[in-house]
């Protein structure tokens, strides 16, 4: 996962020139995405299809000399699904409220995109999603 919204742009530059001191976020969730998220929308799937975004949890950056990433270290499981989609993307978010509410951190597409049907589930598997700025 390599795109970085322009919400969390704003806010890191912020950060990093003293402009502002934005408020890191409580918590994590995931997000499927139908189509491929922008830095202004997650594409996300609709909630009547069984979908719900999934609350992450992230492990400490590695060194910029080691990997530079963060992995999750959760499990998150998506589903049953009510209804058949293809999955081709996956966005990070400052809740875990309903579909497109909160702020879009981070997004990107999956290495493979997934089709899932009624009754499937979608699981990430704890370290299988990784972040970086590079």
């Amino acid at each position: 996962m390599a795109n970085i919204s322009a919400y969390l742009s704003k806010a890191a530059l912020d950060w990093f020139c003293i402009g502002a001191t934005p408020t890191r976020p409580a918590t994590f969730a995931v997000g499927l995405s139908l189509g491929s998220p922008t830095s202004v929308s997650g594409s996300e799937i609709t909630t009547a299809s069984g979908y719900a975004r999934q609350t992450a949890t992230m492990a400490a950056a590695g060194t910029p000399t080691s990997s530079g990433t963060a992995t999750n270290n959760n499990a998150m499981t998506f589903g049953p699904f009510s209804g058949a989609a293809s999955i081709s993307g996956i966005s990070v978010w400052d809740t875990v409220l309903t579909l497109n509410s909160g702020n879009l951190l981070l997004n990107g597409l999956l290495a493979t995109a997934r089709t899932v049907g009624i009754g499937d589930s979608l699981v990430i598997a704890s370290g299988a999603l990784t972040v970086s700025l590079a």
